[in-house]
């Protein structure tokens, strides 16, 4: 089966709620308490645009990608396995690594746009920032939806 679509989904904001183990200190998120907090992942919950990323990996003809800025840990790949549903690739932060989620979203993304079984597929992405959202659309030229949240700093 050819891939015919590709669906890119942000996780925070967009598709999982973690507001309960989530601040800002101004307009910045608070990394430090993000960061304390990251074992809560599995009591995250799943917001409305979760059905269409679910309907999407059961699309045989639908390449399905995480992209989050989070360091992804055991609680969160947990959440993940069992409760979100298995993308077909995910697309995170190190540990250490301190660039801009956009900037890491284009990194991880950019194999993609080389590989010939991509090449004619239409391409969506779905984030709460939109910094980010018009770094990777503008960046590889796809659609882009912006989903509003109160996570998308």
């Amino acid at each position: 089966m050819s891939i015919k679509r590709v669906s890119i989904y942000d996780m925070d904001g967009t598709i999982v709620c973690s507001l309960h183990r989530y601040r800002t200190i101004g307009d910045k998120i608070d990394l430090a308490y993000w960061r304390e907090n990251e074992f809560r992942a599995m009591e995250d919950s799943l917001l409305p645009m979760a059905d269409q990323y679910k309907a999407d990996l059961l699309d045989p003809e639908c390449y399905t990608i995480i992209a989050t800025a989070r360091v992804l840990h055991d609680a969160d790949k947990k959440f993940i396995a069992e409760i979100l549903g298995q993308p077909d690739y995910i697309i995170s932060r190190a540990d250490g690594d301190n660039r801009s989620g956009g900037l890491l979203k284009v990194i991880g993304l950019r194999k993609f746009f080389n590989l010939k079984n991509f090449s004619n597929a239409a391409w969506v992405f779905y984030e709460d920032n939109a910094t980010y959202l018009k770094t990777v659309c503008d960046t590889f030229n796809i659609r882009g939806v912006y989903v509003p949240s109160k996570q998308g700093h």
